[in-house]
């Protein structure tokens, strides 16, 4: 079993591993060299920078995977692992090289053996950008048995709460139109920045609408993120861009995300999506789950934030969120991660993994090699 400094130690090792989404190489490299000593028993495999360690199967058990990402939004001076009394700060302290410690430590640690559980460890590339990139997505065809699993844990940053399901997540381009002209004749054009106000107005009122589901309450929430218009000083503005960025429950499905935010621009603007993701589905009664919670005490909540639950989830597999980091920690330029929360999460997934009990197995998935 593992100490608290070790942990510590490995967490900094990864934070000081540079991998900005788009350059996964050498944590990538890294990873796998931690991983290498596992095989046998287990399969490793490296599919361009994502990482697959897959342990014996048997029937009898229930199949979990804990999957992880290996990539960090752009650096804020903060590139380098600094331990400050209980705090580890460093980029991708919380989000997520704390999970991806506990991840590489569990795999080292564990019986793999008398586990009593299926596992496979995921460590994939691009979360933090387009999920057309993101590395997951692209293992999943590869990888059929990863959509037959029991239950699939994230590791992304729950502060050590089990947080269930993800908010879908919505972008979308709306442009008012105008009409150009000289500023010093404005009369002869239609401003479309000041087109814009009304709606501005609108959404700047919006205050976040509650949905309970499961227990837990997600908050929906539209915001204006970018606004681009205008192309010289002097010069009317005929064309006023804004990206609208809407964060849906689970109760929800895309297709009725969009018909929501598409009813509420106003006529003769021009409406685009730009991207959309799923919500993750909340799995409060799937008996993995209550098994988690209950038996290690975990307090619970909903995602307020979109994560690769979703994808698992459009699968059909039961997936929530549980690791180490502070969700507010993340994309923070003095990002940590208290120390203390890493043995807790080391901890409680050794205990579950190792000794989930075979009457709680799901029905339905996790019975193929």
């Amino acid at each position: 079993m593992r100490t608290q400094p070790d942990l510590v130690a490995l967490t900094a090792r990864l934070i000081d591993v540079p991998s900005v989404s788009g350059n996964e190489g050498a944590i990538a490299d890294l990873v796998v060299s931690e991983l290498r000593p596992t095989c046998p028993p287990c399969d490793l495999v490296r599919s361009g920078n994502n990482v697959v360690l897959r342990g014996p199967f048997r029937s009898e058990r229930p199949s979990i995977v804990l999957a992880g990402h290996l990539d960090t939004v752009p650096a804020a001076g903060n590139e380098r692992a600094r331990p400050k009394g209980d705090l580890l700060y460093g980029l991708g302290a919380s989000d997520m090289k704390s999970g991806l410690a506990i991840m590489l430590a569990l795999a080292r640690d564990i019986d793999w053996v008398r586990a009593r559980s299926n596992l496979t460890f995921v460590f994939y590339d691009n979360e933090e950008v387009a999920l057309e990139k993101n590395g997951l997505r692209k293992l999943f065809p590869d990888f059929g048995w990863l959509a037959q699993q029991d239950l699939a844990i994230l590791l992304e940053p729950t502060d050590n709460a089990v947080e269930l399901g993800c908010l879908g997540t919505l972008n979308a381009r709306v442009i008012a139109l105008g009409r150009a002209a000289h500023s010093a004749r404005p009369w002869q054009g239609e401003n479309a920045i000041y087109k814009a106000v009304p709606f501005l107005a609108r959404f700047a009122s919006l205050a976040p609408r509650p949905v309970e589901i499961g227990g837990v309450t997600f908050q929906e929430t539209f915001q204006v993120t970018l606004a681009e218009g205008g192309r010289a000083r002097n010069v009317v503005p005929d064309r006023f861009a804004l990206n609208v960025n809407y964060r849906y429950a689970p109760t929800r499905t895309p297709a009725e995300a969009v018909s929501e935010l598409r009813a509420m621009v106003p006529p003769g603007f021009d409406f685009e999506v730009v991207d959309v993701a799923p919500p993750g589905v909340v799995r409060a009664d799937h008996p993995l789950v209550m098994d988690l919670i209950g038996r290690f005490r975990l307090e619970r909540r909903a995602k307020q934030a979109w994560t690769d639950v979703a994808q698992f989830a459009e699968r059909g597999v039961a997936a929530v969120n549980f690791g180490p980091g502070v969700p507010a920690q993340a994309h923070q330029a003095d990002e940590h991660v208290p120390v203390e929360n890493l043995l807790r999460s080391y901890e409680v997934l050794h205990g579950f993994v190792t000794e989930a009990p075979e009457t709680q197995r799901a029905n339905g998935h996790g019975r193929t090699g």
